[in-house]
């Protein structure tokens, strides 16, 4: 019998995808390159759909023509090293979809060498977990459209559904659907520093109980902070050891990351994007690692303490929350909108608030005023639309917020980074005036003037 779909990778997401694309119907020869990974994946619970190889060999020859096979593995040199060995293997017009976290560039360079041996290659963004990779994920695929076409029935049936529209759209060329990956983690990386913010404001800043903030958390599910992650930090809050304490207070602040948030940083800059919030993000997560020098800082530097005026911050801190949720929306769809003039995608970013409606960590009902605002004829960062609107109203909340931390000392940076990401959208006159004037001054660098063209120089 030769098998509809090849995954390579039996780890958490590629037993998952594996088990969603048979759950679907397909047929699937699965292969991994760990022993144990094989043995454990439950291939008897598909009795004539599903075949365990032992060998590349076997799995590429177990595959209708042409050939699809969906990656699931470590990003960066564990692709390349699968890659090359599959590529001897294969035939013309044969599809390999790359599910994995790869770096875009990595996926441009890959489709260029795969595209030489007529093998297409599909850089496929996956968000959404296990759980959406078991029963439903946003999908992301760029590179080889025609390599899209041959898999599109099987990645729009496993992917999640947004009412009776898949949550997978093809994105454009070369790495395209890895960079939108990327950038949705970026988005990702600073909405979660927000709401960690917001749990410490409520705990910390107005020492308030933790089945109070549960309650204040609870209360946002039913409004247009609705979102999985909110969701999911009611989970987290109902979660208890068994001398009921609750495990939030348990867990050690030291955040990890694995180095998409980083890339969009890198990214942002030598694009010329200005995207604080994700900025802030990833830096308190490297901060946070400081354990001792935190320690020995709360020991030594005293905080001006909780003599702010207090009385509705907890009323207001949701509105400021829906605001700085959204200008992280913005950023990342401005660093995209970016990405894709440069390189020619033709990315069409209302398809990506369609297929971010479910299935990934970033759902929320958020994402219709998104689209609204995407759908406008002069189309432009996301916080000057007519949209967007209802959302700048919150601007004293996020300011109240903002400033009412800082006077108590409390480091809430995801919350500054989207007061001063608005605020850069209001200013008409920008202190780098004088910067570049002292750059003239001690480097000739020259300035422009605002009353005629061109470029001077002062002898000052």
């Amino acid at each position: 019998m030769n098998y509809e779909i090849g995954v390579y990778g039996l780890g958490v997401m590629g037993a998952s995808i594996a088990q969603n694309i048979l759950n679907h119907g397909f047929t699937a020869a699965v292969y991994s390159k760990a022993k144990e990974e094989r043995h454990h994946f439950p291939a008897e619970k598909y009795p004539g759909k599903c075949k365990v190889c032992e060998s590349e060999q076997e799995l590429v020859q177990s595959l209708q023509s042409p050939r699809k096979i969906f990656l699931m593995i470590t990003a960066g040199a564990p692709v390349d090293s699968v890659v090359e060995a599959l590529l001897p293997l294969l035939e013309a017009s044969d599809v390999i979809f790359d599910g994995g976290n790869s770096y875009y560039k990595d996926t441009d360079r890959r489709c260029r060498l795969c595209a030489g041996k007529g093998i297409h290659y599909v850089g496929t963004g996956v968000s959404g977990g296990q759980l959406g990779a078991l029963y439903g994920a946003s999908i992301m695929p760029g590179g080889s459209f025609e390599g899209y076409l041959a898999g599109e029935k099987i990645l729009k049936a496993v992917a999640a559904q947004a009412g009776e529209k898949p949550c997978c759209a093809y994105i454009g060329q070369g790495g395209s659907g890895h960079y939108v990956k990327m950038v949705h983690n970026g988005i990702e990386y600073a909405i979660l520093q927000l709401i960690g913010e917001a749990y410490m404001i409520l705990r910390h800043g107005l020492s308030m109980s933790h089945e109070e903030v549960l309650q204040v958390f609870r209360g946002w599910q039913g409004t247009k902070l609705d979102s999985y992650l909110i969701d999911i930090s009611v989970q987290v809050m109902e979660k208890y050891e068994e001398d009921g304490t609750p495990l939030i207070d348990r867990i050690l602040d030291v955040a990890e990351q694995k180095g998409t948030g980083k890339w969009t940083i890198l990214e942002a800059i030598e694009r010329g994007v200005y995207v604080p919030g994700i900025y802030e993000a990833v830096m308190a997560r490297n901060f946070s690692a400081k354990v001792e020098e935190r320690r020995e800082g709360a020991r030594l530097i005293k905080a001006p303490g909780h003599d702010q005026e207090s009385s509705g911050i907890r009323e207001e801190l949701g509105d400021a929350l829906l605001l700085a949720i959204a200008l992280s929306y913005s950023q990342g769809m401005e660093l995209i909108r970016k990405a894709s003039d440069d390189n020619g995608w033709q990315i069409d970013q209302k398809v990506l608030a369609d297929i971010w409606r479910d299935g990934c960590i970033i759902r929320s009902r958020l994402l219709s005023d998104i689209k609204s605002a995407l759908e406008e004829e002069k189309a432009g960062p996301l916080v000057l639309s007519e949209a967007y609107g209802e959302f700048r109203e919150a601007d004293r909340a996020l300011r109240r917020i903002v400033t009412w931390a800082d006077g108590a000392g409390m480091a809430c940076t995801g919350f500054s980074a989207a007061l001063h990401y608005y605020d850069y959208y209001r200013t008409q006159d920008m202190p780098v005036r004088f910067v570049q004037a002292l750059r003239d001054c001690f480097g000739a660098h020259t300035y422009m003037r605002n009353d005629m063209p061109g470029h001077f120089h002062t002898e000052w």
